[in-house]
Order: structure tokens, then C-alpha cells, then sequence
């Protein structure tokens, strides 16, 4: 697990907190976890980008990263996640439950 938690993170420091809270918070973020994990992965999400979709795009909460993740293409997805300036809250804010 935490080959893989590096791997993803890429160094970045609040992309790797992002991935421990999945895996050390409580249940109800392991379960979101299942939805998150595949999507950034079949996407490329790493390091940066990955932070910005936590922080950025869903402001540090897991539940709305899942969202994101289910409801929202890959391509859109990955744009946004591209974006350092916050101008990526704008394509993805209509993919919100």
C-alpha cells in the first residue's frame, strides 16, 4: 500500500495526505476510497494534480473527490485536475451530486 500511495503522490506532500486519509480515516472514506482510487488511476491523477483535485476542485473533502470521480469524464476530469489557478472549478462544477 505504500508503494503505491508514493507512487501516486509523486512527492507531493498533500497529495500523499489525501491518499492517507483514505487509508487511515474511517470507514466512510475507505468505502469513497473504492471510487476514488480506479478513476484517478485510469486517469493519471499523480502528484500535483492529484492535490489540486483534493483541495482545489473539493476543498480537502472526500466525499465531494467521489463525486467528482463517478460523475464526472475522464477528460473533463483530467483538464481540471491540469489547472493550478482554481479556473478548474468551473468545469467540474456542474458533475456535483
Amino acid at each position: 500500500m505504500l508503494n503505491q500511495i508514493l507512487k501516486l503522490s509523486k512527492g507531493n506532500p498533500g497529495a500523499m495526505t489525501f491518499l492517507m486519509e483514505i487509508v487511515n480515516g474511517n470507514i466512510q472514506s475507505a468505502i469513497f476510497g473504492l471510487t476514488i482510487i480506479p478513476k484517478i488511476t485510469e486517469c493519471n491523477i499523480v502528484g500535483t494534480d492529484l492535490y489540486v483535485l483534493w483541495s482545489d476542485l473539493c476543498y480537502k473533502n472526500i466525499e465531494k473527490v467521489a463525486q467528482l470521480c463517478r460523475n464526472t469524464p475522464n477528460d473533463v476530469l483530467i483538464d481540471a485536475c491540469s489547472r493550478q489557478d482554481y479556473s478548474g472549478r468551473k468545469l467540474v462544477k456542474n458533475y456535483f451530486d
